[in-house]
């Protein structure tokens, strides 16, 4: 049972605001500081949350990559060239070193340095073709909405729905795309020919259809007591987004302290009216029908946590990723999609809640590329914000950073394990701090330098993949669901 006493954060948020306590709580696990082979202090994995600021203060990288010939032939006879491409079509063959790097792996995360890049969802949809198809993988969960994914759920198991209607019904403009539309397809197509493979968002930033929900179960196993239902979920209903992602004008950020307060305990006294009557509600619906609502309500509370800056977004998403598989039971097996500093295990991010809960039965694979182009909003400098969405060329790779030197390997996309390795010439440069390209939703080429950060990327990521050079992705039209 999830229980979400209000104002209070969970175990892991104590943890995590322990300070130094938070090392001891996660030294002796085997975090990837194996994968460099030696036990090294855990500052640079502690140092910053994810896309706020650089990953540690160490000194700079190291100056530009010289005749770099050891390089390109140490990379040559390390990574693992996927030749024929990355689109879901292509046959597995160059693939198969996957089943090594997975090995019995419960969770595969797949990350993306840029949210606007047409070959990482290529890719990750083809890898998550062969984790399914060749491995066993069950359950794909992506950065999106709890709530709303469940309705493309049923779409790939049922066929019930139109794809592309769900797919803008996630809100995220990110995932809006010809190539998760594609993906989704072929999920469907895999279960109609007999497969059992469940799609599952794992966020918590918009409340309105959560809510929804458990208003709709009351109404169903319970209608007397629906208007007092209501009722206590109204403080945060009057404030949540529609089924089109649109916000009243007055957000539940911008209400009081006190409102806010006053809210949770309401929120509480909802959940106290659910599980009062679980039992006889379990009857009447059957226990998967009232884990849904629990789960919808816990999820709306999260958005709560989440404004309050009691419990993050990144340790929500954690903890949705947990729930989900715990559904799925010791045997299920996961791929999960998000962006690079959510995947990776950067001191506060979903990666780093999920290693200390799973350790090495999650395997991370990050993402990226010398050069090309994405899609992204533009950033307005002078506005503080995001603006229309663009199609933009990447900035060259820095110097000395990690690009510039996978860039030297002769193949022109690949993937390199970065958990079993020994010094020796033409690997230094995976041992330090060095720039790592990141790129969110936002981007301008004008200010190019800023989307540099310095980390250990062999403490990051178990494996990285690379591009030569990549496409932007191609944006659909919003066409929302008539309702929630």
């Amino acid at each position: 049972m999830d229980d979400f006493p209000p104002g209070a954060a969970s175990g892991r948020s104590a943890k995590a605001a322990a300070g130094a306590g938070g090392v001891a709580a996660i030294a002796g696990r085997r975090i990837v500081v194996r994968r460099l082979g030696a036990v090294a202090a855990l500052t640079g994995l502690l140092s910053a949350a994810p896309g706020c600021g650089p990953d540690s203060t160490a000194p700079p990288p190291a100056s530009p990559v010289p005749g770099a010939d050891p390089v390109r032939a140490w990379l040559d006879a390390n990574v693992h060239p996927f030749a024929a491409g990355a689109h879901l079509s292509l046959p597995h063959d160059d693939l198969e070193f996957l089943r090594d790097l997975v090995g019995d792996a419960r969770i595969v995360a797949l990350g993306e340095n840029t949210h606007g890049t047409r070959d990482f969802f290529e890719m990750k949809a083809r890898i998550l073709r062969f984790l399914v198809e060749e491995i066993g993988f069950d359950t794909f969960a992506i950065e999106a909405t709890w709530p709303e994914a469940r309705r493309l759920d049923h779409y790939v198991r049922t066929g019930e729905g139109d794809p592309e209607v769900l797919l803008s019904g996630l809100y995220f403009w990110t995932w809006n795309t010809e190539s998760v539309l594609e993906m989704i397809e072929w999920m469907r197509a895999h279960n109609e020919a007999g497969g059992d493979l469940g799609f599952h968002g794992v966020d918590m930033q918009f409340p309105g259809m959560a809510l929804h929900l458990v208003r709709e179960y009351i109404r169903t196993v319970d209608p007397g007591i629906e208007a007092l239902m209501t009722e206590k979920l109204d403080c945060l209903a009057r404030v949540a987004n529609d089924h089109r992602r649109r916000w009243p004008a007055l957000r539940y950020g911008d209400r009081t302290d006190t409102y806010r307060r006053e809210c949770a305990a309401s929120l509480w006294e909802a959940r106290d009216l659910l599980v009062a009557k679980q039992e006889e509600y379990e009857l009447s619906s059957g226990e998967d029908a009232f884990e849904i609502a629990q789960r919808a309500l816990r999820v709306a509370f999260q958005y709560h946590l989440h404004i309050t800056g009691v419990q993050s977004r990144d340790e929500s998403m954690a903890e949705n990723t947990e729930w989900l598989s715990r559904r799925i039971g010791p045997a299920g097996r996961l791929v999960l999609w998000a962006h690079n500093t959510h995947v990776g295990v950067w001191y506060g991010s979903q990666g780093y809640y999920l290693r200390q809960t799973f350790g090495d039965d999650m395997v991370v694979l990050g993402f990226t590329h010398e050069r090309g182009r994405l899609t992204a909003k533009l950033w307005e400098t002078d506005r503080e914000r995001c603006g229309a969405y663009a199609e933009f060329d990447l900035d060259p790779p820095v110097a000395g950073s990690y690009e510039a030197h996978l860039a030297q390997a002769s193949a022109p996309r690949f993937v390199l394990d970065l958990r079993e390795w020994e010094s020796e010439p033409g690997n230094e440069w995976l041992s330090g701090y060095r720039p790592f390209r990141h790129s969110g939703a936002c981007y301008s080429e004008e200010v190019a330098e800023l989307y540099w950060r310095e980390v250990e990327l062999a403490r990051r990521f178990d494996a990285i993949i690379h591009f030569e050079t990549t496409r932007p992705t191609t944006l659909l039209p919003f066409r929302f669901p008539s309702s929630f």
